[in-house]
């Protein structure tokens, strides 16, 4: 009898493990940039209305995740936020789609606001 964990297989990958493993590296690159923004003054504008905000860290953020999955997944598109704010187009395919939203509550983020 073997004891509990020795000698066996680790659960095989899903096909989606390569992307939710790029996924949390970037979650944490991204999050180490928005937390040194915190501290900095930001450069702020409006997209649709005075409420609806975006800053620079957003644009810094969105184009450092779309740069990184497009070289590791060339085939992946994506749907971001600022960009479609900007006017990109928005195509569905079947090719993986990823859906990208910079700072989730960018209003917070210029105040300096959380839940802390």
């Amino acid at each position: 009898m073997k004891p509990s964990g020795e000698d066996q297989a680790a659960p095989a990958a899903g096909p989606w493990e390569e992307c939710f493993q790029a996924a949390v590296q970037l979650a944490l690159r991204a999050g180490q940039i928005i937390r040194k923004a915190l501290t900095e003054e930001k450069r702020v504008s409006t997209k649709t209305s005075a409420a609806d905000l975006v800053t620079e860290t957003d644009h810094l953020v969105e184009d450092l995740i779309i740069s990184e999955l497009r070289e590791r997944f060339p085939s992946h598109r994506f749907i971001a936020e600022e960009a479609a704010a900007s006017g990109a187009k928005c195509v569905l395919t079947h090719n993986p789609t990823w859906i990208i939203d910079p700072i989730d509550g960018t209003c917070n983020f210029v105040h300096s606001w959380n839940s802390e």
